[in-house]
């Protein structure tokens, strides 16, 4: 292999490392999602099925709250990774990009 062969594996590799950190970024921030979306849910519940007794009452307005800050954490967290991520990626050379740069020469 040519040295400009093996920096283009290399360029590779690393761009598709940055696409397993971008996928687990938006599995991350699937997964807050997810769990605020089931917190929100209990805290309905518990607001629903037992207003008469307060202190579920309560417990179930602090879970809709808490659901909410949740939710907007692991937004900030996904939006914060994804600019970083974003700068990274702009200067990858994917794998189409290779073979139409191969056959140009």
């Amino acid at each position: 292999m040519t040295e400009k062969s093996q920096q283009e594996i290399l360029n590779l590799q690393e761009c598709l490392a940055l696409e397993r950190t971008t996928l687990a970024n938006e599995r991350t921030f699937l997964s807050y999602a997810r769990t605020a979306i089931m917190v929100f849910v209990t805290g309905v519940s518990a607001f629903e099925l037992f207003q008469d007794t307060l202190a579920v009452f309560i417990l179930g307005w602090i879970a809709i709250l808490f659901s909410t800050i949740l939710f907007f954490v692991g937004l900030g967290k996904y939006m914060k990774r994804f600019g970083s991520l974003s700068k990274l990626k702009s200067g990858c050379l994917y794998p189409y990009n290779v073979k139409k740069n191969k056959d140009k020469k």
